[in-house]
């Protein structure tokens, strides 16, 4: 083990230790490359701020690069972003990822280590690290961060974290910043370049190279005491979905390794790996229109799922083949579909009809059907929405039934293979579509699953609509498999297994005979 405080010029210049094979588990490597070895483990092990990291080791000498991501609790971009880098084929060296340092916070959705947070000195696990040679990181959490950093010697330090604002627009964050130090400048410019080309102009990121990372960071602690080229990456969490920020981070990370030279090629599309036995790889879409995150919490930090956030960009097929099952939430189907637009629906459609499921929950229910021009048409389902002229109201539109209420829903023997469940159950509903046969050319007939046996409304022309409607339906798209779900099983209590259920149904490809 090295000493926190060896010398500087010791740890400068090293030879790259190569870690003896465990498990193999990266995938996406050309085949003429030997696959990487992976080895994982905790810090804190037993300890409330338990915390993973993993090494992975390419089978050609190279730099150690050290990627760091939920230093802040109430920052998830990095967190996600770092442990999707950690699939990533290397090709030489060796990648080191802690993603989740701040375990605790992330899970209470707090910046600070919630064992401190009363404690204005140590709350804040970013100013905790060494200042000086001789200086010690200030919390156990820290301490054990440190350790694992100087036994790791890694020759580059990416400390992956989110600002309030938007640098160019509030001096006072840092989001959209590219903190670097001085003699780095035209690296961190690669990386500025790389991540811009898809920004808007107002949104640019800037690099902030005066003085580099906050005294007290790790990435200053790396650079100073262990010799490593230290930067801290900053995407902005203001008016910006989960999804976005993210992929911002693994824009910025596959440029910084492809210049290393860890990588060959842009790995900004790689979320996940290809092969996933026992896991199910799950996309929640999470942009504009969508409520992701009741069901987020849900099917989130399970051993069995694999959860990614997915934007318009990124439902590409380069993306969608890395997936199992694709999540469309409650909220406004309408904006969702729009947000998607015409070309990724398409996408959408061709990775359902290869084998692909998708589960569309209340506003994803609306996106699946057949009924508007921004659906996907992943089921013959008309909506029942029509207009109508209530006295002294004016015209209204039938889709909305009134405030969340509970009804109930019969889930029939066809039902339980799906849900898990049958017979007839008190569920949360929220306005969800109100399903029957539409009557496009091209798009499967679907299969009811549940009924409503009661309803909502307020307006009398609502009035006998809803009772006997399909809740849930399945339909059989090409070689996959659709889920349309009308109410919230996931905020309905002790039915929250309902979304897990369907995950697992979807995610098998249906039989031949099955419709």
């Amino acid at each position: 083990m090295l000493n926190s405080s060896a010398p500087t010029a010791l740890l400068r210049r090293r030879l790259v230790l190569i870690v003896p094979a465990v498990t193999a588990s990266i995938c996406f490597l050309p085949t003429s490359i030997a696959e990487p070895t992976v080895r994982t483990g905790s810090l804190g092990t037993g300890t409330a701020w338990e915390t993973p990291w993993y090494v992975i080791s390419s089978q050609s000498p190279g730099p150690t690069v050290l990627v760091v991501g939920g230093m802040h609790g109430n920052e998830p971009a990095g967190y996600r972003a770092a442990h999707q880098v950690r699939h990533w084929p290397i090709v030489r060296g060796r990648l080191v990822v802690l993603p989740q340092v701040n375990r605790a916070g992330l899970t209470a959705n707090m910046r600070w280590a919630p064992d401190f947070r009363n404690d204005r000195s140590r709350r804040d696990l970013n100013r905790n690290f060494s200042t000086s040679g001789d200086s010690r990181p200030l919390t156990p959490l820290c301490r054990a961060v440190w350790q694992f950093a100087t036994e790791q010697e890694p020759d580059w330090v990416f400390d992956l974290h989110e600002g309030f604002d938007f640098h160019r627009i509030n001096s006072k964050s840092v989001g959209s910043g590219i903190i670097a130090f001085p003699e780095q400048v035209e690296f961190a410019r690669a990386l500025q370049q790389a991540v811009n080309a898809d920004v808007a102009p107002d949104r640019h990121f800037d690099l902030l190279t005066k003085s580099g990372p906050v005294n007290g960071s790790l990435a200053r602690a790396c650079h100073e005491q262990l010799g490593a080229n230290s930067f801290i990456l900053e995407t902005t969490f203001k008016d910006q979905p989960v999804s976005k920020r993210t992929r911002q981070q693994r824009c910025m990370m596959s440029a910084a390794l492809q210049r290393i030279g860890l990588i060959h090629d842009d790995c900004t599309d790689l979320l996940s790996p290809l092969s996933s036995p026992g896991i199910s790889r799950v996309a929640i879409f999470d942009d504009a229109g969508a409520n992701e995150a009741k069901v987020l919490s849900t099917i989130d930090n399970r051993p069995d799922i694999l959860v990614s956030h997915v934007g318009p960009a990124d439902l590409c097929p380069a993306v969608l083949k890395q997936i199992d099952v694709l999540l469309f939430p409650g909220g406004s189907g309408s904006k969702q579909g729009k947000a998607i637009g015409e070309e990724r629906r398409h996408h959408v459609r061709q990775y359902v009809r290869n084998g692909g499921g998708v589960i569309g929950i209340c506003g994803g229910a609306y996106l699946c059907s057949s009924h508007y021009d921004w659906s996907l048409n992943l089921m013959n389902a008309s909506v029942f929405n029509k207009t109508v002229e209530i006295p002294g109201k004016g015209r209204k539109s039938m889709w909305y039934r009134g405030p969340a209420t509970d009804v109930d829903v019969e889930i029939t023997q066809d039902g339980k293979p799906a849900l898990g469940i049958h017979g007839l159950h008190s569920v949360n509903y929220q306005n969800g579509p109100i399903l029957s046969p539409g009557d496009h050319p091209s798009a499967p007939a679907y299969k009811p699953l549940a009924y409503f046996r009661t309803e909502n409304g307020i307006y009398d022309p609502q009035k006998n609509t809803m009772i006997g409607a399909p809740a849930v339906v399945e339909s059989q798209f090409g070689k996959g498999r659709v889920l349309a779900i009308s109410p919230h099983f996931e905020s309905t209590p002790n039915q929250t297994s309902v979304v897990l259920r369907s995950i697992e149904y979807v995610r098998k490809k249906p039989s031949v005979g099955d419709h």
